[in-house]
């Protein structure tokens, strides 16, 4: 805006003649009060979210969900100040990263977006070990950071040992949002009350992923009755497409997952696959969305495993908060969440983007676990 001590520059500027001048001046002696001035115009703003749509297996007990519909946010916001123009500012002030033994802090200042003012002065975010703990701390960064300046406070990473980990650093208040697989997050709203807020969409924004259960050909292995007497590598007790869906695939084959198979738990995607392809173990489960990452890496080629069987589409996973945080809180995680669009802070969390999300979504695994006979509030 313009100030006091700029006035005549802004007067010559205008073309104004002293003859003018004198007339305003006359007009106001008189008791004339109006003042002429540029109306300033009102900032803009068009955003549109596309809510998650729901999928129920029920009886069935499919894993399946329907298309998520999503429009990107957009942003547009301009002031006129008498004959000058402000641009719409984003700021975006230096990141600091700080790593300990707690974890790793990202500290950023907010940049610009209609994300509600947050009451924690620091966010604690844990995410589940779906690959080696170390590889997601590190890679889950730079999505930390654009999280913080979303929010205009640190966030604080933590990745568990195990999947259950993170479901415990919840529900304990260690951490106020998670990262969670879909079954975790069955595990973590039955046990813990947990809350989705948003649903995180695939790299190329897909809504859902794939279950499959490889071998390679030296294991002479062609259909899952093969399987019988062979070891197996799942991932994880509360992984969904490393544990839950794999069990439930056996068993519509007549498999008896504790019994007919030699069942190991590798703790990651990753490990699982690569112990099938170095022959440590003759099959085992990964995640489509965690395969096609390591082959497009060039970590593993396609021609490595065998895909004996893929799963029905499974919802894919929740951002959940722990019920404890205030509903002003939980509005603005999710905000900040729908909001981050940089293309790197995504690729690192191999995300296109979140939209929202519902719990409803996630019926379909609870289904699956009560025709498996699991009790979701005593499962580990």
């Amino acid at each position: 805006m313009f100030g006091l001590s700029n006035t005549p520059k802004v007067i010559r500027g205008l073309g104004l003649s002293l003859v003018t001048l004198m007339l305003v001046m006359l007009m106001a002696a008189c008791g004339d009060a109006t003042v002429t001035t540029a109306p300033a115009a009102q900032p803009t703003a068009a955003a549109t979210t596309a809510a998650a749509t729901t999928a129920a297996v029920a009886t069935t007990a499919k894993a399946t969900t329907a298309a998520v519909t999503t429009a990107a946010a957009t942003t547009a916001a301009a002031t006129t100040v008498a004959v000058a123009t402000a641009a719409a500012t984003t700021a975006a002030s230096t990141t600091v990263v700080t790593t300990t033994a707690a974890g790793t802090t990202i500290s950023a200042t907010p940049g610009a977006g209609a994300v509600p003012k947050i009451s924690l002065a620091k966010l604690n975010f844990g995410a589940i070990p779906s690959e080696n703990a170390t590889k997601v701390l590190d890679d889950t960064k730079p999505f930390a950071e654009a999280l913080s300046k979303q929010l205009g406070i640190p966030v604080d990473l933590f990745v568990g040992n195990n999947y259950t980990a993170v479901i415990e650093a919840l529900s304990s208040g260690k951490i106020d949002v998670a990262w969670f697989g879909p079954f975790s997050y069955v595990l973590a709203s039955g046990k813990y009350n947990a809350e989705t807020v948003a649903l995180q969409l695939g790299a190329n924004g897909e809504t859902t992923y794939n279950s499959f259960v490889i071998t390679t050909a030296k294991t002479g292995i062609k259909t899952l009755n093969d399987l019988k007497g062979k070891t197996f590598s799942f991932v994880d007790p509360a992984s969904t497409s490393g544990n839950l869906i794999p069990r439930y695939t056996l068993i519509k084959a007549g498999i008896d997952p504790d019994k007919d198979v030699q069942g190991t738990f590798a703790g990651g995607h990753d490990a699982s696959l690569l112990g099938v392809i170095s022959g440590k173990t003759d099959a085992g489960a990964v995640a489509s969305d965690v395969f096609a990452n390591l082959v497009k890496s060039g970590k593993v080629s396609e021609s490595d495993v065998i895909i004996v069987a893929k799963s029905d589409p499974i919802p894919n996973s929740p951002i959940a908060v722990r019920k404890e945080l205030s509903a002003g809180d939980k509005a603005a995680i999710k905000a900040a969440f729908l909001n981050v669009k940089d293309p790197a802070a995504l690729k690192s969390f191999n995300t296109a983007g979140f939209v929202e999300n519902s719990d409803k979504l996630y019926d379909g695994l609870r289904d699956v676990a009560k025709i498996l006979n699991l009790d979701l509030t005593k499962l580990k």
